[in-house]
């Protein structure tokens, strides 16, 4: 175990067990945030889409409209 790990433990420890599950709680729910991937990610995978993303960063605004068609 490396010296970070080690300090984690050794503080962890000295808390009172309320506490420790708390730590505990805060962990996986760090470890969910992480493994959660973003809108972003998610469309980026999809080449088509990913074209249109870029294609619409690179129009410039004088050619956009500023009406949905729907």
């Amino acid at each position: 175990m490396n010296s970070l790990q080690e300090k984690i433990h050794q503080e962890i420890d000295t808390l009172p067990l309320t506490s420790q599950k708390e730590v505990l709680d805060f962990v996986l729910f760090l470890k969910n945030t992480l493994n959660t991937e973003s809108d972003s990610d998610y469309l980026s995978k999809d080449p088509k889409i990913k074209q249109a993303i870029i294609d619409g960063l690179n129009t410039p605004l004088d050619e956009c409209s500023d009406r949905l068609d729907w």
